[in-house]
Parts: C-alpha cells; sequence; structure tokens
C-alpha cells in the first residue's frame, strides 16, 4: 500500500492534473534548432532531446492549458487557432521524477517497479474513490515499448466520459522515472496519433558530456 501510495504522488502532479487542467510555452532553458521538418528539443540539464514538428510549440508555464505539475520537464502542444479548452486541447508532456529511494526502500528492479506502477494506475480505474473510477474508462493497451531504447511500459486507454484518448509511457534511467503522456480528443486522434509516435520515437537520453552548440 505505500509504494502505491507514493507511486500515485509521483503522477498526481503530471498526470492526473494533466487531465484535469491540461497546459502550454516553456521559454526558459532550452536548445532549439530546426531541421527541414521539425525543431530540436534538449533539456536545461542535457539530460535528453527529442523533435516535433514545425507546427507544434512549447507550451509557456505560465498558460492556463495544459498544466505544469512539480515534476512537468516540457509540454508540447499543436499550434491551434481555437481558444484551448479541458475538452479540445492536445499535448505531449514529459515529467521526471527521483524513483532512486523508492527503488532501493522496496528492492524493486526498474521493470518490476514500472510493472507495479501500471498495475495500479489500472486498478484505478475501476476504484470508485479515485479520479477515474466515475470516468467510464476504456483501456485499449498495456505493452511493453522502448523510450529512447531503454525499456518502457506503455499504457493506452479512452475516458469515455470526457471524450479523451490518452497514452501513457514510462520507463527509468539514471534513477528518475519518466513520464511520457499524450492526451487530445478521442474524435482527433486518428489525425494526430501518428505524430505523437514521431515526437516519441525521436526521445533520446543525452551522455554526461553532451554540450550543446
Amino acid at each position: 500500500m505505500h509504494i502505491k501510495l507514493v507511486i500515485f504522488a509521483i503522477l498526481l502532479p503530471s498526470s492526473l492534473l494533466l487531465l484535469l487542467m491540461g497546459t502550454t510555452n516553456f521559454q526558459q532553458g532550452y536548445v532549439e534548432a530546426q531541421t527541414n521538418s521539425t525543431q530540436v528539443f534538449t533539456s536545461p540539464n542535457h539530460t535528453f532531446s527529442l523533435n516535433y514538428p514545425l507546427d507544434w510549440e512549447i507550451a509557456p508555464r505560465n498558460s492556463t492549458f495544459p498544466y505544469y505539475g512539480e515534476t512537468t520537464a516540457l509540454v508540447l502542444r499543436p499550434i491551434m487557432n481555437e481558444t484551448v479548452t479541458p475538452l479540445n486541447e492536445i499535448f505531449f508532456s514529459i515529467s521526471v521524477s527521483d524513483v532512486k529511494r523508492l527503488l532501493e526502500d522496496n528492492k524493486s528492479l526498474p521493470a518490476e517497479f514500472l510493472d507495479k506502477l501500471v498495475a495500479d494506475k489500472i486498478s484505478s480505474f475501476e476504484d470508485p474513490s479515485s479520479i477515474y473510477g466515475n470516468l467510464n474508462v476504456k483501456l485499449l493497451g498495456n505493452n511493453y515499448t522502448r523510450l529512447g531504447d531503454h525499456p518502457a511500459k506503455e499504457l493506452t486507454f479512452l475516458t469515455q466520459n470526457l471524450g479523451t484518448f490518452e497514452v501513457d509511457t514510462y520507463t527509468i534511467y539514471n534513477d528518475q522515472l519518466y513520464h511520457v503522456n499524450f492526451m487530445g480528443p478521442q474524435s482527433k486522434v486518428s489525425q494526430l496519433y501518428e505524430e505523437f509516435q514521431q515526437i516519441k520515437d525521436s526521445f533520446r537520453f543525452l551522455p554526461k558530456d553532451f554540450v550543446s552548440e
């Protein structure tokens, strides 16, 4: 029970708050370059990088949607002409949490930790006391995958009462839990899912001696 509560404490700022509130333009401490069809984001501490389409933008921390939690490192969103609300927002976010103490206290290997984390989240879909309990969540996928060439777990589901489609991808690198979250209206998934996959597939962890140009 203890690890279950702590895991959800980690996830709440980055995933559950995002689901409730959403967010937008991270303007401090990133390195951005441009290729023919994408822009490159490098994290301020040079731990990871990714490419995102030219018609997407980095959401600012002071915006209403989507919402930045305490562990959120980056939020990307398509550039939209319409007003963004929790019902029509589309975003790709990355949150990073230190789980070294949790791994040590529970004598867990990263793969075991991720399996339990995802299992606990799936259990919350049917728990009336959880944030998902009354939202009629439909599980679409619970798979092993890779993120930045590291083993990862990926959870895909519909929150039917809100009309949203969501993908959560988790991996552990250097005792840090990386949580990649994609969310958008179910009605727009077919046109945006491929872009999400391209962004996720471009994600790379950077060597410690990486120096930006």
